[in-house]
């Protein structure tokens, strides 16, 4: 069966979606997540950071430019007070090039979290060498901390 006014019957969905998610009601259709940083801290119990999959490749199909390729970590949050911040960085500071990822945690939210700073483009004439020193760390920041949950130096080896 074809309703006899489409315009109407989206008009009135319209409407009763808006009344509904309005101040009147209150029902909060859209879950955000903070956006900024706050007081507070984050406990960690593990983390993976495949360090020996950070390397330099060159680009696919004819691609004129080198990519730093950078793995995603996977970090477990046992505990959250306040609203810090998962930091993820990866610097390979011959390059120029920092990358990072980060996730806002509130009170209570705890769970694994997987960070992903991508891949980076490069030049492609890069100088003729076969690794450059990079560093990675894991931290958990706020205004009121900054704690450093990884830090190693790493070879970022270049695949040709």
């Amino acid at each position: 069966m074809v309703p006899r006014h489409p315009p109407t019957v989206v008009a009135l969905f319209v409407v009763v979606t808006l009344v509904v998610t309005g101040p009147l009601i209150g029902v909060d259709a859209v879950k955000t997540q903070p956006t900024t940083i706050g007081d507070g801290t984050a406990s960690v119990s593990s983390v993976d950071v495949p360090t020996t999959e950070i390397r330099i490749t060159d680009g696919r199909f004819g691609a004129d430019v080198a990519y730093l390729r950078v793995p995603d970590a996977s970090v477990t949050v046992d505990a959250v007070s306040g609203r810090p911040r998962l930091l993820y960085q990866v610097s390979v500071p011959a390059l120029d090039v920092s990358l990072e990822d980060e996730r806002i945690l509130s009170a209570g939210q705890t769970g694994t979290y997987r960070l992903a700073p991508g891949d980076k483009g490069l030049a492609l004439s890069l100088p003729d060498q076969d690794a450059y020193n990079g560093s990675v760390q894991i931290r958990v920041q706020s205004f009121e901390t900054d704690q450093t949950i990884v830090t190693e130096n790493v070879t970022v080896r270049v695949e040709r």
